[in-house]
């Protein structure tokens, strides 16, 4: 029982002081790798019950974004993919969205409040597994034209950075 309380007390003190290191410091952005592999194939059905394919995809920019209801960073860049959606659509820019909620009655009432006007599936473990497993939320895919993937974030990324990724690969034909 003593060696419990020792190996705990040892514990609460590591924990106590590398909270007290860390404090103020800025929260670590999210990990970006840059790539031109070829993107994940997958198919998926959006909350909506329509079918959503990699294949029906091609030809258009799009962005995979692996997220949850849960998640405040997610909750902080789901307004930027909601305006980007309505902004380059028309220059064939699609969102597709994959909750990584456990079940999708919180994530059709979160879609319908933040007007998510893209597709949205729950992530099943065949589409996690296709893009690599997600290690950190938000995770975003970025895919070109060509099907190639241009980018890929875990964790909380610049939007800005996000932002100029997909416009670069909106302009080129």
């Amino acid at each position: 029982m003593a060696r419990k309380a020792i190996i705990l007390t040892a514990v609460l003190v590591l924990a106590g002081v590398i909270y007290w290191q860390n404090r103020g410091k800025p929260v670590p952005t999210g990990k970006s790798v840059v790539t031109n592999a070829p993107a994940p194939q997958f198919t998926v059905t959006d909350l909506n019950g329509k079918t959503v394919d990699s294949a029906s995809l091609h030809g258009k920019v799009v962005l995979v974004d692996f997220w949850a209801t849960w998640c405040v960073p997610c909750e902080a860049e789901i307004p930027h993919l909601v305006e980007w959606q309505q902004k380059f659509a028309s220059d064939g820019f699609q969102v597709v969205g994959l909750s990584m909620d456990d079940t999708a009655g919180p994530v059709k009432s979160y879609v319908q409040k933040k007007s998510m006007q893209y597709p949205v599936a729950m992530a099943d473990d065949k589409t996690i597994a296709a893009f690599g497993g997600v290690l950190g939320l938000p995770a975003n895919f970025v895919i070109g034209r060509d099907g190639r993937l241009i980018a890929r974030h875990s964790g909380v990324t610049d939007i800005n950075t996000l932002q100029q990724e997909v416009e670069k690969a909106l302009a080129e034909k």
